[in-house]
């Protein structure tokens, strides 16, 4: 897509007629689903533009709107793209989070929030697959691992890398409050559940700052796990062999 193309469709995402709006999403799905193949760099430009798409828009009835149909847009990609996809919106997001004033600020958590959740979405459209049969894409091993990664991930360590970008805590706290409440809407599998756990016990254990690694052992300690485990015969002690590897 030419340049000018790319500003044309930008503008018609934000535009006031949802009409206009829904045919450029419509164009932007079939230009990411026509089968060629992407480079992150293109894929950052990208979500750089969506990402002023996202901050021109005013009213919260219209960027709400916009968030619902990015998520939308997440989940009709091939699963060869979409983990390339999501690593340049988590990647976007943290090196232009801290340009966000307070005006701006909730639209973008709102976003940030429904594409932790596309994320699970995505993991349960692949029929949440570990990669036990040797697959490498759409797996819950990889979404996770992007979740965690330095220079990209929300649920990251923090800790700074020559050349890295660092996520902010502002983003790490949001996601970190939303996690629970996601799994649940993505009503993730009995046997997945400690493994799903494993990057925010990563923060708990390892992250930069006492606070963050003080909210996610909140977050660890949230009821609704127990509940979960129990009503759904689980225990944490069951998944102490399934939980996520971590990071190699």
């Amino acid at each position: 897509m030419a340049e000018s193309e790319q500003m044309a469709f930008m503008k018609q995402l934000v535009d006031s007629d949802r009409k206009v709006r829904d045919k450029a999403l419509d164009t932007l799905r079939l230009y990411l689903t026509s089968g060629r193949q992407f480079t992150d760099l293109e894929l950052m430009k990208l979500w750089r533009g969506l990402f002023y798409c996202m901050y021109h828009t005013p009213p919260p009835r219209a960027h709400a709107a916009l968030s619902a149909s990015l998520t939308t847009l997440l989940l009709s990609l091939p699963s060869s793209l979409s983990i390339p996809f999501q690593r340049a919106f988590w990647r976007t997001h943290a090196t232009l989070y801290p340009t966000l004033d307070q005006h701006r600020l909730d639209k973008f958590l709102l976003l940030m929030r429904r594409y932790v959740g596309g994320g699970m979405q995505f993991l349960a459209q692949q029929g949440w697959r570990d990669g036990a049969n040797g697959e490498e894409e759409g797996t819950v091993e990889e979404w996770l691992g992007l979740m965690a990664e330095e220079g990209a991930g929300p649920l990251s360590l923090g800790w700074e890398g020559e050349g890295k970008v660092v996520v902010g805590d502002g983003v790490r706290y949001h996601v970190l409050d939303v996690w629970v409440d996601e799994m649940a809407g993505a009503e993730v599998p009995a046997a997945l559940v400690e493994r799903m756990l494993g990057p925010v016990r990563r923060v708990a254990k390892e992250g930069r700052t006492k606070h963050v690694r003080k909210r996610a052992k909140e977050v660890l300690g949230d009821k609704r796990l127990a509940d979960w485990r129990r009503e759904k015969g689980s225990s944490a002690e069951e998944g102490d062999g399934e939980e996520w590897g971590g990071l190699e």
